[in-house]
């Protein structure tokens, strides 16, 4: 009696072995990209205070420490020691360097001087009310995006509870931080909402990619419009930002209207791709959403009330750390930050997003610093809501065994 040919036996073997290994390796990438972006951003980001000096034919800055509160029109400022300033610096600023003694600025008309605090003396001088605002608004907008996937769902035919759509959101959002080689808490929202609802499998992992997708094309219009009404304090990045929208508008069209699709024979296409029976449940899936225009514009009014309340989470982040820019500015500055970090490039956007803000304040003419503690501060709030996601997977929670060996199951699939 034979058992059959050894070979095919080691190559089966194998294949889900080194394919098992894709998973990890991508994650591995992608974590040690978050970390050298980070330590870019590290590197360049402004530790120490500085002094600046305009009105000469060149804008000069040397490094010190502002003493006291850097938020006044009036400062000291401590040079640090050892410091020569080159000679376009005016007698008192190089006399004071010199001897090591404070120098008293002042900005506003008249004066050549202003200052830009570094990064831990703009943590150091946080108002936390500030904080604590910026937390109740992400959680308000959570609760916006919530309600807008519970209704997508309705409209796939996945009756749901609002509170389950909650559960499995916060549940997303805690295995986006804990479980290693996943693109993100979607997936296993997708995971966990097609178990609940087997019988409409494409129509429920549709919804996910509808209220994602949804999401973040609202996101690039808001983008859009926000670079165009502010053209000049925005002009590096207006036609960067406006392209890219009418660009995914243009592909949306071809997608989903019948013309293109006749055109383009996309049909035909998808009859040869591979897994072509899941690719038209997915095509039949969203033309349900083209159907209900109505709900579509509900999702989209939805989607702008969340990115309005996370601008103003980031409003009350930059004020507490000294900020005047208005909710406008912050509007775009997340809007055009957040869509870039939703790239999967590094695990949660680290060291893209700190890098964004840090330009996108400079460029509308705030400390950089500013930028960087907002965009910390943003990310650490997300982390404790999605660490307060796990109290979702605890024993005494309804459905949480379940929900626990689906994600266990998941996870010896993919490795």
């Amino acid at each position: 009696m034979t058992a059959g040919p050894p070979r095919r036996e080691t190559a089966g073997a194998s294949a889900p072995s080194a394919a098992a290994r894709r998973p990890r390796l991508g994650g591995i990438l992608r974590a040690a990209l978050a970390v050298l972006l980070l330590g870019i951003v590290a590197f360049t980001v402004p530790w120490r205070d500085r002094l600046v000096l305009s009105g000469g034919p060149a804008v000069l800055e040397t490094t010190g420490d502002i003493v006291g509160g850097w938020r006044a029109d009036a400062v000291a400022f401590r040079f640090e020691p050892g410091v020569e300033l080159v000679p376009e610096w005016p007698a008192e600023a190089r006399a004071a360097a010199h001897a090591g003694a404070e120098l008293r600025v002042t900005r506003g008309p008249g004066s050549p001087y202003d200052w830009r605090p570094g990064l831990l003396h703009v943590f150091g001088e946080m108002d936390l009310r500030g904080l604590f605002s910026a937390l109740g608004l992400i959680l308000a907008s959570a609760m916006v995006a919530i309600t807008r996937w519970w209704r997508l769902l309705r409209v796939a035919g996945c009756a749901a509870r609002w509170y389950d759509a909650l559960r499995l959101t916060f549940i997303g959002f805690f295995m986006n931080l804990v479980v290693p080689g996943l693109t993100g808490g979607d997936v296993v929202k997708a995971v966990l909402v097609v178990r609940e609802h087997p019988e409409r499998r494409a129509d429920a992992l549709v919804s996910v990619l509808v209220d994602r997708g949804l999401g973040l094309l609202v996101l690039m219009g808001m983008a859009a419009v926000v670079v165009s009404v502010e053209s000049e304090r925005f002009a590096e990045v207006r036609w960067p930002v406006t392209f890219a929208f009418l660009g995914v508008l243009l592909a949306l069209w071809v997608g989903l209207h019948p013309w293109p699709r006749r055109a383009l024979n996309i049909d035909r296409i998808l009859e040869r791709l591979p897994q072509k029976q899941r690719l038209r449940s997915i095509d039949r899936a969203l033309s349900i959403y083209a159907r209900h225009p109505g709900e579509l514009l509900v999702a989209v009014v939805l989607s702008a009330a969340n990115h309005a309340s996370l601008a103003l989470a980031l409003m009350a982040l930059g004020h507490a750390f000294g900020d005047t820019l208005g909710w406008a500015e912050y509007l775009g500055v997340a809007a055009i930050a957040n869509t870039v970090s939703s790239v999967p490039i590094a695990p949660g956007g680290w060291g893209v997003g700190e890098a964004l803000y840090g330009y996108l304040f400079h460029l509308l003419g705030a400390p950089a610093a500013l930028g960087i503690a907002v965009s910390v501060s943003y990310r650490l709030l997300n982390t404790g809501i999605g660490l307060a996601g796990g109290l979702f997977l605890l024993p005494f929670v309804p459905g949480a065994r379940e929900v626990r060996a689906e994600i266990e199951t998941g996870e010896k699939r993919g490795g």
